[in-house]
C-alpha cells in the first residue's frame, strides 16, 4: 500500500501526474455549438431602405 502524502508536499511533477489521472476527458465538448445561419444574419444587418453596396 502506498503511503499517503499531502498534495502540498508532493513535487510539481507528481502533482501534475496526479491531476492528469483525476482529470476527465470528454469525447465531445460538453458545450453545444450552434452554427449561425449566414442568410438570416445578413438580413438582420440590412434595414429597410438600406442597400448592400459592399462598402
Amino acid at each position: 500500500m502506498k503511503k499517503f502524502v499531502l498534495k502540498e508536499k508532493l513535487s510539481k511533477k507528481a502533482r501534475k501526474l496526479l491531476n492528469a489521472q483525476k482529470r476527465v476527458l470528454w469525447d465531445a465538448p460538453p458545450v453545444s455549438r450552434i452554427v449561425p445561419n449566414k442568410k438570416k444574419d445578413h438580413l438582420q444587418k440590412l434595414r429597410p431602405g438600406q442597400h448592400d453596396l459592399g462598402e
